[in-house]
């Protein structure tokens, strides 16, 4: 059977390779989380139970600054975790450093369905790696990018807004790492009728979900700036839009069911 290596390691064929990943620009720090995402959650859950806990969580929404470094930790967004394979005893039994690998690979290599931001493996020498949606690819640090590196037992995994709030990123895992059929959620409906007033921020409630959702931005049914600059963003780019003010009026309404 043809395969590919990558750090080392042989991939069979069949499986995306890093050159064939969608390039994503990376979010990092956004906004501090009041609560856990259910999304990012399920899937934690998922990684510990089908490894038997030889992964477990390790940290997941902790409100923080990044160790050594300025500025918000990824953790205080919800979206990020650190799975652990050190032995801990009960459901934390640990692992090794080849579940680890086998858990980040799989992460990897189905990047867009888990909508994964980040994954950094603390583990090898010289400072660790690390993978990025907006590079697509592993990088071998070869100065120290992070605290912890080399010898950490532990990775720490990113993933976007999309799906940090997905009660389903859970049974994705399962049905890849068990290689069966993914299972595909109820599809919502897609249009929405105009609300009959225009949305702008201040304005909360189900309509500002399904915009948020559509124009890619934080999806908590709160219209706050930086849902603004989204709705800004997707009416730049789209001209049938309508004025680039960050309202969504008639014609912005229009557009957002024909991008529904």
């Amino acid at each position: 059977m043809d395969a590919s290596t990558d750090m080392g390691r042989t991939r069979p064929a069949g499986l995306t390779t890093l050159d064939d990943m969608t390039k994503r620009p990376y979010a990092g720090f956004d906004r501090v989380a009041t609560a856990k995402r259910v999304g990012l959650e399920s899937l934690i859950a998922a990684i510990a139970d089908t490894t038997d806990g030889g992964l477990w969580n390790n940290g997941s929404l902790v409100v923080r600054s990044k160790r050594g470094k300025k500025g918000m930790s990824v953790h205080a967004t919800g979206r990020a975790a650190d799975l652990s394979w050190r032995p801990m005893g009960d459901r934390r039994r640990g692992s090794n450093y080849e579940t680890a690998q086998r858990v980040a690979d799989l992460l990897v290599d189905n990047a867009d369905r888990f909508g994964l931001e980040a994954v950094f493996d603390y583990y090898p020498k010289p400072f660790g790696r690390g993978w990025k949606c907006d590079r697509g690819a592993w990088r071998k640090y070869t100065s120290r990018a992070f605290s912890g590196a080399p010898g950490g037992d532990w990775l720490h995994v990113e993933v976007s807004n999309t799906v940090a709030d997905d009660p389903g990123l859970g049974d994705v895992w399962r049905a890849i790492w068990h290689d069966e059929p993914i299972p595909t959620a109820q599809e919502p409906a897609r249009t929405r009728p105009y609300p009959g007033a225009p949305l702008r921020k201040g304005a909360q409630g189900d309509d500002v979900r399904w915009v948020q959702a559509i124009v890619d931005t934080w999806v908590d049914g709160d219209f706050g700036p930086k849902t603004e600059q989204a709705v800004q963003d997707f009416q730049q780019a789209n001209p049938d839009a309508g004025p680039v003010d960050g309202w969504v009026g008639p014609m912005t309404w229009a557009e957002l069911n024909r991008h529904a």
